[in-house]
């Protein structure tokens, strides 16, 4: 059986849902978060390339998402299958 490879684009998620993923904080709770993270060496991933911010922020890839939370300890291994 041949393999195949399907590009596909990358699922986006915006900031609004990555903030409730977070336990709901707020906009700025979010960006003092992020400036922490960033201090302590472990940056949030930037906003998805080629993209503008729409109703509810910046866009952000999915799968990046996921990985920051796992190397975080948000979420376990099982949860961020990427």
């Amino acid at each position: 059986m041949n393999e195949q490879v399907i590009k596909l684009p990358p699922v986006l998620i915006t900031r609004e849902k990555v903030q409730q993923l977070l336990g709901g904080m707020s906009r700025t709770t979010f960006w003092r978060r992020k400036k922490q993270w960033a201090k302590e060496g472990k940056p949030f991933p930037s906003p998805a390339p080629g993209t503008n911010p729409i109703n509810g922020g910046e866009q952000y890839r999915f799968s990046d998402v996921m990985r920051f939370f796992r190397d975080h300890g948000f979420i376990d291994d099982t949860q961020a299958d990427i």
